[in-house]
């Protein structure tokens, strides 16, 4: 293949952006973590974990088997098929062809906030609003699926606003990863966007400090795309899918058998939570399906810490 054929926007733009930190300081990238005896350790949220029946589901907060946020995947042991993701029952899914962006920010959101989470399952609102409720809550009648899919509507409208500057980002191009960065939140961190080229040498490190801030706890949504040997148009970012931390409570967690890294990247567009070994997102060639059939990460958005949430490096 030749060197112009993989050229996207990513592959341009990633020389000009601040590198990542190492793989070693990448272990600092942390936020408070849940230590309860159900959670056993694990992040609050949206995230594999162990289940005897193999389905997933996004059970009620504070309810048997759950952490803090109250949303979160159960899984069984890794499949490569993936596990269904659901809120109340219903697929956890993408309510529109643009709005990828916005499912992954919300469910990133309600992994750390037990109030979102609580809401998306019950209805039940907060003193305090989480920015994702939109100002006209949906009938009790819609069920978590219409909370979902009213939520992502809002959380498209606000990362749509000063997308270009002063003016607004179009709606029909989903959710720019610059300000995805800016909408999104977890406790601990703040996070930035930062263009990746899948063949470089710092892609390897991007994809450690992925996969490191999943250990620690954060999700982190990942833009995927192709290159030019499928056209223009597609070689730049087309879908958001979420990486979200790993199981807790099952063996060699963050890692398959052979002790190789293992992210679980949950796709909105057919709401389910992929295993997929790191190093199989580096210089990729195929499509794949835990990228939503998209073949390349191409722009991270990843979280930092912020002051006085900082773990020692070890």
């Amino acid at each position: 293949m030749s060197p112009t054929s993989r050229l996207s926007l990513s592959t341009l733009l990633a020389p000009f952006f601040r590198p990542v930190r190492s793989a070693r300081a990448d272990r600092a990238v942390t936020a408070p973590v849940s230590r309860d005896d159900d959670a056993q350790g694990a992040a609050p949220g949206v995230r594999p974990a162990s289940s005897a029946g193999g389905s997933t589901r996004v059970p009620a907060p504070g309810g048997a088997g759950t952490s803090k946020g109250g949303a979160r995947a159960d899984t069984a042991a890794p499949r490569a098929e993936g596990l269904p993701v659901t809120l109340g029952g219903a697929p956890a899914r993408q309510v529109d062809g643009t709005t990828c962006g916005s499912a992954a920010l919300v469910m990133l959101a309600a992994t750390g906030d037990p109030a979102l989470a609580g809401w998306l399952l019950h209805g039940s609102l907060p003193d305090a609003r989480p920015p994702e409720i939109p100002p006209e809550i949906p009938s009790d009648g819609v069920g978590p699926a219409g909370r979902f899919a009213a939520a992502q509507r809002h959380v498209k409208a606000r990362t749509s606003r000063r997308g270009l500057g002063l003016l607004p980002w179009p709606g029909a191009l989903g959710t720019p990863p610059w300000t995805a960065a800016r909408e999104a939140r977890f406790p601990g961190v703040r996070y930035r966007s930062l263009p990746v080229d899948d063949a470089s040498s710092r892609a390897r490190a991007v994809l450690a400090s992925v996969y490191g801030a999943t250990l620690a706890g954060a999700p982190v949504p990942l833009y995927v795309g192709d290159d030019l040997r499928r056209g223009p148009a597609r070689a730049v970012p087309r879908h958001v899918v979420l990486a979200v931390p790993p199981p807790a409570d099952v063996p060699h967690r963050g890692h398959d058998e052979s002790g190789q890294p293992l992210l679980h990247l949950y796709d909105p567009s057919s709401a389910r939570v992929y295993p997929v070994r790191v190093h199989e997102l580096l210089a990729r060639q195929e499509p794949h399906r835990a990228l939503g059939g998209w073949t390349h990460v191409n722009w991270v958005v990843l979280p930092e810490p912020v002051s006085g949430h900082v773990s020692g490096a070890g």
